[in-house]
């Protein structure tokens, strides 16, 4: 992938999104969806076989650091791997972030790509309503099943 068919995929993308500004998707990288913020990133000279995905979860509150961090080091010790994604936190927002590869951006249509932003997007919504809820007792693993699955959300 080159930086012009990058912004191609972030424009198409953006169209199936039904997105008022495909453009400035295309430009920035960063859009988003169902007040979920998202960012793709392309680096073209160190990775120009794959996209970065960011996905904001949400902030965490100075109460709970502790647990919810607690809870972050589980998650991905369960899902870390590159090809399930990862969750960190980043101090500057004072976020936790859902990092993705997409190996071979190349094979990927902005449709495919818009459904998986898509659920992404209602996964980071459900994690922000139970993992960085301190009080949610759900297993772990019962809160990621709900999340990820795409038929609970209507995604299938």
């Amino acid at each position: 992938m080159d930086q012009t068919k990058f912004k191609n995929l972030c424009r198409a993308t953006s169209r199936a999104l039904n997105d008022k500004d495909p453009e400035a998707f295309a430009e920035t990288g960063m859009t988003e969806i169902d007040g979920v913020p998202v960012g793709l990133f392309f680096e073209e000279a160190k990775a120009p076989d794959r996209i970065l995905c960011y996905i904001d979860i949400g902030k965490v509150s100075e109460l709970d650091r502790e647990e919810i961090f607690e809870r972050l080091l589980a998650i991905n010790l369960l899902t870390g791997t590159k090809t399930a994604g990862v969750y960190g936190f980043d101090p500057e927002s004072d976020s936790v972030i859902f990092v993705q590869h997409f190996l071979y951006p190349d094979l990927m249509t902005a449709e495919e790509l818009a459904k998986i932003l898509q659920a992404y997007s209602v996964h980071a919504t459900n994690l922000k309503r139970n993992l960085l809820d301190p009080d949610n007792a759900q297993p772990l693993t019962d809160i990621l099943e709900r999340s990820f699955n795409p038929t609970l959300h209507g995604l299938v």
